[in-house]
């Protein structure tokens, strides 16, 4: 899927981003790597509320008399440009939300996605139905493997109890969006750079809040309506919404993520053993709060988060997604993955990355981190077959799952106002910024030396 953008944030020229199986920005400071995540994020999280299709009254009136009709969804994927552009029209006009600011920071601003031609749909059978509270199915939607129509039944004959038109149409609409685009537009979960923040704050936002409702209900009657606002900013911050969006899982971590197992754990539990390497431990609920235990050994085996290191505090999220609700087809954003992480643990977060992606998990990142990109190299030369492949796998203390493909990495440079794919080669992925930085620190320390003749 390709996004294209202008005037967001720094990108005052019009660039795009194809999203692979394992997307990267890399990048100097400020150079927009945080508004491309943010609004890609955003898009994905909230398209289906943009997203309209022209479906009229008389189209299902023959419904209510025959009991079941059959729509071509041909006539829809033939306009899915126009569909796209009408959802990218009204997700632009909606950017000052995502990133809650100032409707005037975004008037000139341009979001476009452009969906794969062509749209492959009629491979895949679906079904979907409406049921009342004692399971009985009232109306029913479906469509057979390798066809493109959609036959929709009316199940109930009691004209006083069939439902209106209206819930019919929007029922039928939303199912031909998902026909149409859920495979393209993965469901997307988001950890922002200010992880630490929310995983050690998240208890006073809650304060906060009750502090504010119960200052409400105490309230006199005759309070004047200004006080009532005043009151409302004194409790409300202004966040984008990835960063909302983080608050709100980790408030939940306590009631709902550490009470179930995602998916991915049930068919791959060695991402258990490869999360709580990185972290040095786990994670755990007591008394209705969360501590973190370490590893055997340790005086204090149990800590509560908030006295934790800020490696512990930074790890939280990705450890629950991955435990707790992680599944095939989602794709993982992350910005900034490195952050407060040993390059040793940099490097295990970059093969905890492709085991990701080799599982059916997209990824997409932003990074400042040569260590990371540098181990990822290391697993793209891994793909395929070569001699004394087993022994130098045993040597260097990877596995065959330690592996990237090529064909799905897209890495981008954001820089001069835009962004640019950056270049594969026989060594993997090559970022100039890195390099030289690296060059010129190496130039400095032998001229130093040289210098002192040591």
């Amino acid at each position: 899927m390709n996004f294209t953008f202008k005037n967001l944030g720094i990108f005052e020229k019009e660039t795009s981003i194809e999203l692979n199986e394992f997307t990267i920005i890399c990048g100097d400071n400020n150079t927009g790597k945080t508004y491309a995540s943010y609004a890609i994020f955003g898009f994905l999280e909230k398209w289906q509320r943009y997203v309209s299709l022209d479906i009229y009254d008389d189209t299902l009136q023959p419904l209510y008399h025959e009991g079941s009709i059959q729509l071509d969804l041909t006539q829809f994927s033939d306009q899915i440009s126009v569909i796209c552009d009408k959802l990218s029209a009204r997700y632009t006009k909606n950017l000052a939300k995502i990133f809650s600011a100032h409707e005037d920071f975004f008037d000139t601003s341009l979001f476009k996605v452009s969906p794969p031609s062509p749209i492959n749909y009629s491979q895949y059978p679906f079904e979907s139905t409406v049921s009342t509270a004692d399971n009985k199915e009232i109306l029913k939607v479906f469509k057979s493997k390798d066809s493109h129509f959609l036959t929709i039944s009316l199940l109930i004959e009691n004209e006083g109890k069939r439902p209106a038109i209206s819930t019919v149409k929007n029922f039928i609409e939303y199912n031909i969006i998902r026909i149409l685009f859920y495979q393209y537009f993965p469901r997307p979960f988001i950890i922002s750079s200010e992880r630490t923040g929310i995983s050690l704050f998240h208890r006073e936002l809650d304060i906060n809040k009750n502090i504010f409702i119960e200052r409400l209900q105490n309230s006199s009657k005759d309070i004047k309506a200004e006080d009532y606002f005043e009151m409302l900013d004194e409790a409300i911050s202004r966040y984008a919404h990835p960063i909302k969006s983080g608050i709100d899982f980790v408030r939940d971590i306590v009631d709902i993520h550490s009470k179930q197992k995602s998916t991915l754990i049930k068919e791959h539990p060695e991402f258990i053993t490869m999360i709580k390497d990185i972290i040095g431990g786990e994670y755990k609920v007591e008394n209705s709060q969360i501590v973190f235990s370490f590893r055997k050994g340790r005086r204090k085996p149990k800590i509560p988060l908030y006295m934790a290191s800020s490696t512990v505090k930074s790890m939280l999220e990705l450890y629950f997604y991955i435990m707790s609700v992680a599944k095939k087809g989602d794709i993982l954003i992350i910005d900034e993955p490195e952050l407060n992480l040993h390059p040793k643990n940099q490097r295990k977060l970059a093969k905890l990355f492709a085991r990701l992606v080799n599982v059916g998990i997209k990824v997409f990142i932003t990074t400042h981190s040569d260590y990371l990109i540098k181990e990822l190299n290391n697993l793209i030369m891994l793909e395929g077959d070569f001699k004394y492949k087993d022994e130098l796998l045993k040597k260097l203390n990877y596995s065959n799952d330690d592996y990237l493909s090529p064909s799905n990495i897209n890495i981008y440079i954001a820089e001069n106002k835009e962004l640019s794919l950056a270049p594969l080669t026989s060594y993997g992925i090559e970022v100039e910024s890195f390099d030289n930085e690296i060059s010129a620190i190496n130039n400095a320390f032998n001229d130093i030396t040289l210098a002192k003749g040591i």
